[in-house]
Protein backbone atom coordinates (compact mmCIF):
# COMPACT_ATOMS: atom_id res chain seq x y z
CA UNK A 1 0.00 0.00 0.00
CA UNK A 2 3.00 2.07 0.84
CA UNK A 3 4.43 1.46 -2.44
CA UNK A 4 1.16 2.67 -4.43
CA UNK A 5 0.73 5.98 -2.30
CA UNK A 6 4.51 6.89 -3.31
CA UNK A 7 3.22 6.59 -6.82
CA UNK A 8 0.48 8.78 -6.41
CA UNK A 9 2.53 11.32 -4.54
CA UNK A 10 4.85 11.08 -7.69
CA UNK A 11 2.70 11.61 -10.80
CA UNK A 12 0.63 14.03 -8.69
CA UNK A 13 2.52 17.35 -9.84
CA UNK A 14 2.54 15.78 -13.70
CA UNK A 15 -1.49 15.52 -13.83
CA UNK A 16 -1.57 19.24 -12.28
CA UNK A 17 1.00 20.49 -15.03
CA UNK A 18 -1.11 18.61 -17.50
CA UNK A 19 -4.83 20.02 -16.09
CA UNK A 20 -3.41 23.61 -16.04
CA UNK A 21 -4.42 26.35 -18.40
CA UNK A 22 -2.23 25.70 -21.86
CA UNK A 23 -1.01 28.69 -24.08
CA UNK A 24 -1.65 29.47 -27.37
CA UNK A 25 1.13 31.68 -29.72
CA UNK A 26 -0.76 34.77 -30.19
CA UNK A 27 -1.28 35.43 -34.05
CA UNK A 28 -2.55 37.98 -36.41
CA UNK A 29 -5.51 35.24 -37.01
CA UNK A 30 -6.04 35.14 -33.01
CA UNK A 31 -5.84 38.83 -32.78
CA UNK A 32 -8.47 39.28 -34.94
CA UNK A 33 -11.01 36.81 -33.30
CA UNK A 34 -10.20 38.49 -30.09
CA UNK A 35 -10.91 42.15 -31.62
CA UNK A 36 -14.06 40.82 -32.92
CA UNK A 37 -15.30 39.62 -29.47
CA UNK A 38 -14.78 43.13 -28.49
CA UNK A 39 -12.06 42.34 -25.70
CA UNK A 40 -9.61 45.15 -25.40
CA UNK A 41 -5.79 44.10 -25.59
CA UNK A 42 -4.94 45.82 -22.84
CA UNK A 43 -7.22 43.41 -20.53
CA UNK A 44 -5.28 40.56 -21.87
CA UNK A 45 -2.71 38.15 -20.06
CA UNK A 46 0.51 37.79 -22.15
CA UNK A 47 3.90 35.26 -21.76
CA UNK A 48 6.75 35.06 -22.80
CA UNK A 49 7.63 31.96 -24.91
CA UNK A 50 11.40 31.92 -24.01
CA UNK A 51 14.01 33.78 -21.88
CA UNK A 52 15.27 37.09 -23.57
CA UNK A 53 18.46 38.42 -22.67
CA UNK A 54 18.95 42.08 -23.47
CA UNK A 55 22.52 43.66 -23.44
CA UNK A 56 24.34 46.96 -23.39
CA UNK A 57 27.70 47.99 -23.04
CA UNK A 58 27.55 51.39 -20.40
CA UNK A 59 29.75 54.12 -21.24
CA UNK A 60 32.44 55.84 -19.62
CA UNK A 61 31.16 57.30 -16.49
CA UNK A 62 27.62 56.51 -16.96
CA UNK A 63 26.40 55.43 -13.68
CA UNK A 64 22.45 55.22 -13.40
CA UNK A 65 21.34 51.60 -13.92
CA UNK A 66 17.38 51.70 -13.20
CA UNK A 67 17.00 47.74 -13.82
CA UNK A 68 18.66 44.50 -14.72
CA UNK A 69 22.56 43.73 -13.24
CA UNK A 70 25.70 45.20 -13.98
CA UNK A 71 28.61 43.45 -14.61
CA UNK A 72 32.02 43.87 -15.20
CA UNK A 73 33.29 41.87 -18.50
CA UNK A 74 37.04 42.63 -20.36
CA UNK A 75 37.57 45.83 -18.34
CA UNK A 76 34.11 47.61 -19.14
CA UNK A 77 30.62 47.58 -17.75
CA UNK A 78 27.50 45.87 -19.08
CA UNK A 79 24.15 45.95 -18.20
CA UNK A 80 22.05 43.02 -18.78
CA UNK A 81 18.36 42.75 -18.41
CA UNK A 82 16.80 39.06 -18.41
CA UNK A 83 13.04 38.19 -18.88
CA UNK A 84 12.20 34.85 -18.43
CA UNK A 85 10.51 32.47 -20.15
CA UNK A 86 6.36 32.40 -19.39
CA UNK A 87 6.74 35.25 -17.28
CA UNK A 88 3.36 37.26 -17.48
CA UNK A 89 2.80 40.89 -19.48
CA UNK A 90 0.67 43.34 -20.32
CA UNK A 91 -0.04 44.74 -23.98
CA UNK A 92 0.78 48.63 -23.22
CA UNK A 93 0.59 49.90 -26.71
CA UNK A 94 -1.24 48.86 -29.75
CA UNK A 95 -0.31 49.20 -33.81
CA UNK A 96 -1.33 48.16 -36.89
CA UNK A 97 0.23 44.33 -36.18
CA UNK A 98 2.53 45.50 -33.73
CA UNK A 99 1.75 45.40 -29.56
CA UNK A 100 3.69 46.68 -27.09
CA UNK A 101 4.04 44.04 -24.32
CA UNK A 102 5.17 45.50 -20.78
CA UNK A 103 6.84 42.95 -18.32
CA UNK A 104 7.84 45.37 -15.33
CA UNK A 105 5.69 48.76 -14.29
CA UNK A 106 7.24 52.07 -15.54
CA UNK A 107 7.83 54.39 -18.59
CA UNK A 108 8.84 52.91 -21.77
CA UNK A 109 9.35 49.67 -20.23
CA UNK A 110 8.07 47.69 -23.23
CA UNK A 111 8.96 44.97 -25.84
CA UNK A 112 7.52 45.17 -29.72
CA UNK A 113 6.43 41.84 -30.70
CA UNK A 114 4.37 41.79 -33.98
CA UNK A 115 4.21 40.44 -37.58
CA UNK A 116 7.76 39.78 -39.53
CA UNK A 117 8.24 40.83 -43.06
CA UNK A 118 7.03 37.36 -44.33
CA UNK A 119 4.45 36.05 -41.73
CA UNK A 120 1.41 34.26 -42.65
CA UNK A 121 -1.58 34.56 -40.58
CA UNK A 122 -0.67 31.80 -38.01
CA UNK A 123 2.74 33.15 -37.28
CA UNK A 124 3.16 34.07 -34.22
CA UNK A 125 3.93 37.77 -33.21
CA UNK A 126 7.58 37.85 -33.02
CA UNK A 127 9.99 40.07 -31.09
CA UNK A 128 10.30 43.50 -33.54
CA UNK A 129 13.65 44.94 -33.60
CA UNK A 130 14.90 48.65 -34.30
CA UNK A 131 17.42 47.09 -36.62
CA UNK A 132 19.65 43.84 -37.18
CA UNK A 133 22.92 43.50 -36.84
CA UNK A 134 24.00 40.09 -37.34
CA UNK A 135 22.53 37.65 -35.22
CA UNK A 136 21.37 40.70 -32.36
CA UNK A 137 18.72 42.65 -32.88
CA UNK A 138 18.87 46.35 -31.61
CA UNK A 139 16.04 47.87 -29.62
CA UNK A 140 15.12 50.73 -27.23
CA UNK A 141 14.25 49.93 -23.54
CA UNK A 142 13.85 52.13 -21.17
CA UNK A 143 15.07 55.26 -23.93
CA UNK A 144 18.16 53.46 -24.27
CA UNK A 145 19.84 50.59 -26.89
CA UNK A 146 20.16 47.23 -26.30
CA UNK A 147 21.36 44.74 -27.91
CA UNK A 148 18.56 40.92 -27.94
CA UNK A 149 21.31 38.33 -27.45
CA UNK A 150 20.45 35.80 -30.22
CA UNK A 151 18.81 33.20 -28.05
CA UNK A 152 15.93 35.83 -27.87
CA UNK A 153 16.02 37.16 -31.07
CA UNK A 154 13.03 34.46 -32.35
CA UNK A 155 10.89 35.00 -29.41
CA UNK A 156 7.26 35.40 -29.59
CA UNK A 157 4.33 35.86 -26.78
CA UNK A 158 1.50 33.87 -25.95
CA UNK A 159 -2.01 33.85 -24.23
CA UNK A 160 -4.10 31.27 -22.58
CA UNK A 161 -6.18 28.74 -24.84
CA UNK A 162 -9.19 29.38 -22.38
CA UNK A 163 -9.62 33.30 -23.44
CA UNK A 164 -9.87 31.84 -26.95
CA UNK A 165 -13.36 30.02 -25.78
CA UNK A 166 -14.71 33.05 -24.00
CA UNK A 167 -14.88 34.71 -27.25
CA UNK A 168 -17.94 35.14 -29.08
CA UNK A 169 -18.80 36.51 -32.54
CA UNK A 170 -22.06 37.55 -33.04
CA UNK A 171 -22.40 36.81 -37.31
CA UNK A 172 -25.42 36.88 -39.43
CA UNK A 173 -25.99 37.21 -43.37
CA UNK A 174 -28.33 40.03 -45.16
CA UNK A 175 -31.15 38.45 -47.14
CA UNK A 176 -32.10 41.34 -49.06
CA UNK A 177 -34.52 43.27 -49.87
CA UNK A 178 -37.34 43.75 -52.81
CA UNK A 179 -39.18 47.13 -54.36
CA UNK A 180 -42.56 46.94 -52.44
CA UNK A 181 -41.04 45.45 -49.67
CA UNK A 182 -42.63 47.82 -46.57
CA UNK A 183 -41.24 50.56 -48.50
CA UNK A 184 -40.34 53.18 -45.44
CA UNK A 185 -37.85 55.86 -45.92
CA UNK A 186 -35.31 56.13 -43.34
CA UNK A 187 -34.99 59.60 -41.81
Amino acid sequence: MKRYSFIILLALPFLMVACGSPKTYFTSSIRAQVENSHQPLEQIQFYSDRDIVLRRDLQTGETKVTSGKVKIEHGHYVNIITLKKNTPGVCTVVKNNVVGISFESGENKFLNFGKTKFAKPDDPYRILANEWINDYGLITYEGKQYHIQSSGTEASIMIKTKLLKKSKTEEREMKGRKVGDNNTLTK
